[in-house]
């Protein structure tokens, strides 16, 4: 038995109170399992909670906390560690009937939350920098294919979801949003461990998709200009550039 389904039994027969599930499992220690419900349901739904919490401050603590329930009893965790647990909640809310009737754009704030904390938790690449440029970089800067250091996310979304999330996020006083002016486009960076968050034009979000995507700065570019005749690929370079969101080039 791989430990993915070892774990995922194990929650599963908690959540559950299954003891006809418990019982092949831990035979003569299966009584202890009691002992141990409350703390794994606390617990689980408490790194739920920790890792979405733009959405708890939109729907308030006791909605979260059912939601929360009814997440980690569909999605048990598969791991022994819960650091990485609840990625597939901005799916769970998009299948579940009380938020689409009730709340249909909060999917899209959680993906948001849940961009926040892939970001924060990536891993650290090198990044493309001015001096190494300097220091012997002769290519055709237009053709380079650097992509983007992982800890950046590039969004899009249909509603105003980063004005929702950046509001309820930033501000003490929430503004009030228009949830129907329409889709918006974001971007998620870390640099020297702090996170950064930007609303992008459609141009920009194009430009740094298809970066990400491997594709040169000028293929980027040309589609760019579909969105927008004044876009400035000088200018959109040095900006990114500055902020550290492109990888390092092995010269």
């Amino acid at each position: 038995m791989s430990d993915d389904v070892f774990y995922r039994n194990i929650a599963q027969s908690i959540l559950s109170f299954d003891d006809g599930i418990v019982e092949p499992l831990f035979g003569k220690f299966a009584h202890r399992i009691d002992a141990h419900r409350g703390n794994f349901l606390v617990g689980t739904r408490h790194a739920v909670i920790s890792a979405y919490p733009v959405v708890a401050r939109l729907v308030g603590e006791e909605y979260m906390q059912g939601l929360a329930q009814a997440f980690v009893q569909k999605f048990p965790p598969k791991t022994a560690t819960l650091t990485l647990y609840g990625d597939e909640f901005p799916a769970f809310l998009r299948q579940f009937a009380p938020v689409q009737k009730d709340l249909p754009w909060l999917s899209a704030v959680a993906e948001l939350d849940r961009a926040w904390f892939d970001v924060y938790s990536a891993a650290d690449d090198k990044v493309m920098s001015g001096g190494q440029l300097a220091q012997g970089l002769r290519a055709d800067l237009a053709l380079l294919a650097p992509g983007l250091v992982a800890a950046t996310k590039v969004l899009r979304f249909k509603i105003p979801a980063y004005s929702i999330w950046e509001t309820n996020k930033d501000d003490q006083d929430v503004k009030a949003v228009d949830i129907t002016k329409g889709g918006e486009w974001a971007l998620l960076w870390r640099r020297d461990n702090q996170i950064f968050h930007t609303a992008l034009s459609r141009a920009e979000y194009v430009f740094l998709n298809n970066v990400e995507a491997g594709l040169s700065f000028a293929q980027s570019f040309s589609e760019c200009v579909i969105y927008d005749r004044n876009f400035d690929l000088q200018q959109q370079f040095s900006r990114w550039l500055l902020a550290g969101v492109f990888k390092e080039i092995r010269l």
